[in-house]
């Protein structure tokens, strides 16, 4: 749509949802990325550099076009860009504790935000209105049994992978493990933990988390496809693909970690 021809509030919570994305964007890609390689000096050279302005220019590009793929799944990936090119930026030693859980907070507020005011939208004003009779009624016990859920899943949601984060990078046994297997390369390992973590996460919050919800759908086509599938494949007996897949990436997972542990 036309910026002319959009309504001036659509037109204000646009640049609204732009300056908060650009602000909080920003102040997550200062935290993990710029002040970190500032305090080890890995912003030496012009290549560096770029790769280091990378996710600004991903967040900018996501925030041209409002598009909420770029946003809260471009803009994150492209901050493991330079983490993985030089993984001592995110050692745990440059974070700690306290400033950990300072920046996973900034994250956080910058996806949830993000998600958020990239999908309102102002609505039109009606032409005219007329209350329902089942507005003045008190909500049912099945709709507060349900946001209470939609609750709990999202507190999980940001919980689970943060704890997950925080065990691998602080927990002194692993960090004593790390040091005697994998001496030298203690801040590969982390990252390579890191990113682990958060690709389980995000098979068991695709399969689990978005799971638990679909079963709230109601008069949904596909949902009923899906469990006849479901019930079909149950009877046959046979695995699925996606278990021969997770053996197959926990084989290759673990073919990295031998290579990496005699190739030292």
């Amino acid at each position: 749509m036309d910026a002319a021809a959009e309504p001036v509030p659509e037109r204000r919570w646009r640049r609204f949802a732009d300056v908060v994305a650009l602000t909080l964007g920003a102040n997550v890609w200062l935290s993990l990325v710029i002040i970190p390689s500032v305090q080890i000096g890995a912003l030496h050279g012009a290549a560096r550099l770029i790769v280091a302005m990378l996710p600004l220019v991903v967040l900018g590009v996501g925030i041209a076009v409002r598009s909420e793929l770029i946003l809260l799944g471009g803009f994150p990936s492209a901050l493991l860009v330079p983490i993985s090119l030089d993984p001592a930026i995110a050692a745990a030693h440059l974070f700690g504790p306290v400033r950990f859980f300072v920046v996973a907070v900034g994250v956080v507020v910058y996806l949830l935000a993000g998600s958020y005011f990239m999908a309102f939208h102002e609505p039109a004003t009606p032409r005219s209105a007329r209350p329902l009779a089942s507005s003045a009624e008190p909500t049912a016990d099945r709709w507060q049994r349900r946001e209470r859920v939609y609750w709990m899943l999202t507190a999980l949601s940001v919980a689970c992978p943060l704890l997950g984060i925080y065990w691998v990078n602080f927990d002194p046994a692993i960090n004593a493990f790390l040091q005697q297997m994998y001496a030298g390369r203690v801040a590969s390992m982390s990252t390579l933990l890191n990113v682990t973590v958060l690709a389980l996460w995000l098979v068991l919050y695709l399969h689990v988390f978005l799971g638990a919800l679909k079963p709230h759908r109601t008069g949904d086509r596909g949902l009923v496809t899906d469990l006849g599938i479901l019930r079909s494949q149950a009877k046959s007996g046979r695995p699925r693909i996606r278990f021969h897949l997770a053996v197959a990436a926990a084989l290759i997972l673990m073919a990295v970690l031998v290579y990496m542990r005699r190739g030292g």
